[in-house]
């Protein structure tokens, strides 16, 4: 057997242990701290029926005091009586339980339920009381207390107070009884059910009996012999709340109307109460109470009750049914009073659960919702505007938490890198169109673009020439040239910096919402603010944009090595081309790749020994890339890996890596900018002229050569360098043009793609961060203004809806609390 949980056994010994008193009394508890408030349903006997259908008389017979009876003061408000069976003296406590606002329809959030006047123990004053009781509810625009010793004659009038009383109200009045006659029963006498009246009227009660009568409530429907069953509203709002009829129970009321000779009605109404017709789970109960001229000669409990015993008795055919238990009102409440328990009981296990539901629930929707703020208004918005500040920083300068901005701009940025590399001079180092060789497969970067061929650069020098002697090429030549890279360059930054504002401001508005979702009016200065501000920078950013690319348009560089590395390199592999080394024309630039140095052999000689010459394809006075040791030692001959300084790396755009013209770069490259050395350099930069040569053997005479040429004092050669031992061209003076021009576009290329975004995030990012710590606290007023504390707490007056919720959420929280600390109590071992 499986064993029980600790809360299950103390269900087991407690709940199920307690008495009908406890039950119904923890029942009473629960209602009166408004659980039923939060969708807990609370089992409860609800007394309805048409009105005259003798429901007050069966109310003062159960209950066994007497209730408002004359026109105009039947019930017109909810009565909840709860009987409580004493070996002490009989006593009554009235109390109101309000549960809604003065319209007597708005449920409020919290229920409160208060003592009416005194204990009263002579029951001659309980009608009295109840009267004052119920105008109370009927005029909430008064103090309740101010009723309680009103003369009968103020509480009938049109009017109290100046206003007119409410027809009906939802709140209710508590009747709670004790006494050694009583039985442990709680029910709830609603008004009666009106049908020839205001359809106002009409539909209020009815809809008040509906919300009653609905859940798991037990319906105690009196039901009049006077009229036919069928005819009877109360009836057929009950089968419509319970269609199986297993919460319903009929009692049959007014037994006396129907006159000897009145067979067959009577004959009817007992096969109603024996269950042949309209059958109930419950079944039914017939009742006989005292009538107007017995009340009215003050007829005791006790005798009202011989005198019903003894009418069932006597009459027939009430006297020979063979169900004499459902006759009597004695009958009746013992039976209901035991129906109530079992049903409590059962129910008990079940509000737990939902008492435990709601409350998690409800604890949970309140943590979500925003902390109500206490400390000093201007103290808490310099607070959120800093930390709004503070995010913003780590925004734009990144953090883990904060990558997004950064990412996005890195995204721009890369691609302001290809846009700038694709603007490399578009040199052919052919002639024309016509004299590109037919085995070259023409890439489509080349039939993209308007290139230049030898024969425009020839023209564009010729044209340029002014004063210069012969062999000279005019610098304003060179300077046009350069001029044409940087085109583009304007659009091409202005285009990147939009592209990073565009992220800027949605990471704004999504940042302005995150912090000050909670405070409209202060977010709807925040926002403008940082919109002013972004603007502001953002013009001055482009201004210093274009400040670096005029500083481009003046060509200087201090880096001789990277430009002459370049300029050779280019000037190099011009000459292969024309020399018919390339396998494809491609303008993308070429990736520097780092060669494995050739094992060489190195002379030391003496300090005669020959410089190395200048290459025959080189002007005078034209910087090499070769260098010659400074001094030579004595003869000593040792083998070792010369160090050769690789050419700088021409970044690749984001695309496939290409070479210049021709062979397909090292994936890796665009991994690692570093130079890398590929297995076979000869087949991607040097074909020999006389291609008479197998590839094996090319392969095997270009180190031969490299270690020939060390061993004569060449060093730190690699196989690139062998293409300017080429003889001259014809186009020598072009493709030298060429070379440096293409090599200042790798030095201009590399300031630009560096300088542009970093002053896109000094000048603009990182400058709004920074200015946004003191624009935003002087333009909202937070610091050194007289009325900062008024101004603030404006700021941050919460949403209407918010504030209202979290009351709602707080006092439901507050008031489950109350009911599941109860229920522990009562689950508790006694």
């Amino acid at each position: 057997m499986k064993p029980t949980t600790p809360q299950a056994q103390t269900l087991l010994n407690s709940d199920y242990g307690k008495s009908s008193k406890q039950l119904i009394d923890i029942v009473g508890q629960l209602r009166a701290l408004g659980a039923h408030l939060d969708n807990i349903e609370l089992p409860r006997v609800v007394v309805i029926g048409n009105q005259s259908a003798g429901k007050s008389s069966l109310v003062e017979a159960i209950s066994g005091i007497s209730v408002p009876r004359d026109a105009g003061t039947c019930t017109r408000c909810p009565m909840e009586c709860r009987l409580s069976h004493s070996t002490g003296s009989w006593t009554c406590q009235i109390k109101i339980r309000t549960e809604y606002a003065a319209d007597g329809c708005s449920r409020l959030d919290e229920v409160t339920e208060l003592p009416f006047g005194p204990c009263l123990t002579d029951k001659n004053e309980v009608e009295p009381m109840l009267r004052r009781a119920q105008a109370a509810i009927l005029n909430p625009h008064m103090p309740a207390a101010s009723f309680v010793n009103m003369d009968n004659a103020d509480i009938g009038g049109a009017s109290v107070g100046g206003k007119k009383p409410l027809a009906f109200s939802r709140n209710i009045v508590c009747v709670e009884l004790s006494g050694p006659e009583l039985a442990d029963l709680s029910f709830v006498d609603l008004p009666g059910i009106v049908q020839n009246a205001e359809k106002e009227l009409v539909t209020l009660v009815e809809d008040l009996v509906k919300s009653y009568i609905s859940g798991n409530s037990l319906i105690l429907v009196t039901l009049p012999m006077s009229d036919d069953i069928e005819n009877q509203k109360a009836a057929r709002l009950a089968k419509e709340a319970d269609p199986s009829g297993e919460r319903t129970i009929g009692v049959m009321t007014k037994p006396d109307t129907l006159s000897a000779g009145s067979t067959k009605a009577r004959d009817l109404w007992l096969e109603v109460l024996e269950g042949r017709r309209h059958p109930l789970r419950h079944g039914y109960y017939c009742t006989r109470q005292p009538d107007d001229d017995e009340r009215a000669r003050g007829v005791s409990g006790i005798a009202a009750r011989d005198a019903e015993l003894a009418f069932f008795r006597s009459t027939p055919p009430w006297a020979t049914s063979s169900h004499q238990r459902r006759f009597g009102t004695t009958h009746l409440v013992q039976n209901v009073s035991k129906l109530l328990t079992q049903i409590i009981r059962k129910a008990l296990p079940t509000i737990r659960e939902q008492v435990a539901l709601n409350l998690a629930g409800c604890t949970s929707h309140l943590d979500r919702l925003p902390e109500p703020i206490t400390d000093d208004p201007a103290s808490f918005v310099y607070k959120i505007v800093t930390d709004f500040c503070i995010e913003l920083n780590e925004m734009v300068r990144g953090s883990p938490e904060n990558a997004e901005l950064v990412q996005a701009s890195r995204r721009a940025f890369c691609e302001f890198k290809a846009a700038i590399h694709d603007s490399a001079p578009p040199f052919v180092p052919y002639e024309n169109a016509h004299k590109i060789p037919g085995k070259l497969v023409i890439a489509n970067s080349v039939a993209a673009r308007a290139v230049m061929y030898l024969e425009d650069v020839r023209a564009h020098l010729a044209a340029s020439i002014t004063r210069e002697l012969p062999g000279n090429v005019p610098y304003a030549a060179k300077l046009r040239l350069l001029e044409r890279f940087q085109e583009t360059w304007d659009d091409s930054t202005l285009r990147c910096f939009r592209a990073v504002e565009q992220e800027f401001s949605k990471f704004i508005v999504l940042l302005v919402h995150s912090h000050f979702e909670r405070y409209p009016s202060l977010a709807s200065i925040i926002k403008p603010v940082m919109v002013d501000l972004a603007h502001g920078c953002a013009a001055d950013t482009i201004a210093q944009l274009r400040f670096l690319l005029r500083l481009e348009t003046t060509p200087f560089t201090q880096n001789d090595h990277y430009f002459n590395a370049y300029r050779d390199k280019w000037l190099a592999k011009f000459k292969d081309a024309r020399a018919g080394d390339w396998t494809i024309l491609d303008l993308e630039p070429c990736l520097t790749i780092k060669r494995s140095p050739v094992p060489s052999v190195v002379v030391e000689a003496s300090d005669s020994t020959p410089a190395m010459p200048t290459s025959p394809h080189q002007k005078r006075g034209q910087a090499t890339q070769v260098q010659t040791e400074p001094k030579r030692r004595k003869a000593r001959t040792t083998t070792r890996t010369p160090a050769t300084p690789a050419a700088p790396a021409d970044d690749p755009p984001p695309s496939t890596p290409q070479s210049v013209f021709g062979k397909r770069a090292p994936t890796n490259v665009l991994a690692t900018p570093t130079a890398v050395s590929p297995p076979n350099l000869a087949s991607t930069f040097f074909k020999p002229a006389a291609a008479k040569l197998s590839q094996e053997e090319h392969d095997a005479l270009v180190p031969e050569a490299l270690a020939t040429l060390a061993r004569l004092g060449y060093t730190g050669l690699t196989e690139e360098d062998l293409g300017r031992l080429r003889q001259a061209d014809e186009y020598e003076d072009e493709l030298a043009v060429m070379a440096e021009v293409r090599a200042y576009f790798q030095v201009a290329y590399k300031r630009v793609i560096d300088y542009i975004p970093m002053a896109i995030d000094h000048q603009f990012l990182f400058k709004v961060a920074e200015a946004a710590r003191t624009r935003l606290p002087a333009r909202l007023g937070i610091v050194g203004t007289p009325n900062a504390t008024e101004k603030c707490a404006a700021y941050i007056e919460e949403d209407a809806g918010i504030v209202a919720l979290r009351d709602e959420l707080t006092a439901k929280k507050k008031r489950l609390e109350a009911v599941n600390g109860k229920l522990q109590e009562f689950g508790m071992p006694v």
